[in-house]
């Protein structure tokens, strides 16, 4: 059912936005300097809020730098137990570069861009140990919680497509929509203390079945962006 809203959302903003639109728009309204927020961010595993400042120096070609605080934990859509969830803390950094095509009527609607981008977050992770246990019989006294920080950084490269409309005749106000596709990096390791041996980490499939190790895997990046030029 999110998905239906997303979908319908985005298709009354392209409508609205396609009236805001200009045949042949003059340089000076193409140009500039503007900044967004992306509004899909809020809704990563690793989310939070976004800005982005793109400098348009030509119709053609633009640079663009956007940088994400990250404070939402994806183990906060899952029954994880205890006062350590959410606890995700950390920062994204994706410079790019980007091409306007002409198109039709020559509205630089069209973009390809290449980016780069660099993740670090630290969260706490709930360990569970036994203390007391007898090894014979398999008894223990109580089951000990301990919070162990782990730290994920994340580098990355990926190609991109999209269109950025405005929704006034001015060209002042933005809405953006991308999808792209590259390859990552992840790491993942404890900062300081690593659990005690004979701990274990609290059974959720649900939350674990889709939590990836370090190592490579595909990127996907996507955009639903909102601004102003100034």
């Amino acid at each position: 059912m999110k998905q239906l809203y997303t979908i319908l959302i985005l298709c009354l903003l392209v409508v609205v936005s396609l009236k805001g639109q200009q045949r042949g728009t003059p340089d000076s309204l193409l140009t500039g300097v503007r900044i967004s927020t992306n509004l899909l961010t809020l809704r990563e595993p690793d989310g939070g809020i976004s800005l982005a400042l793109e400098n348009r120096y030509t119709k053609e070609w633009s640079v663009l730098v956007e940088g994400t605080w990250i404070f939402i934990d994806e183990k906060s859509d899952f029954g994880l137990r205890g006062q350590y969830t959410p606890k995700a803390k950390g920062f994204r950094i994706r410079p790019e570069i980007r091409y306007y095509m002409p198109g039709r009527g020559h509205k630089y609607k069209l973009f390809f861009a290449q980016e780069i981008s660099y993740k670090r977050v630290s969260y706490l992770e709930e360990w569970i140990h036994r203390e007391g246990e007898n090894p014979n019989n398999g008894t223990f006294n109580y089951e000990k919680i301990t919070p162990y920080d782990k730290v994920k950084t994340i580098i990355g490269t990926s190609g991109k497509m999209g269109l950025q409309f405005y929704f006034d005749p001015r060209h002042k106000f933005i809405m953006e929509l991308y999808v792209g596709l590259g390859i990552k990096h992840r790491k993942i390791k404890f900062k300081d203390e690593v659990p005690i041996y004979g701990s274990y980490l609290e059974d959720n499939d649900g939350y674990f079945f889709d939590t990836l190790e370090s190592g490579w895997n595909i990127n996907i990046p996507m955009g639903l962006k909102v601004g102003y030029r100034f």
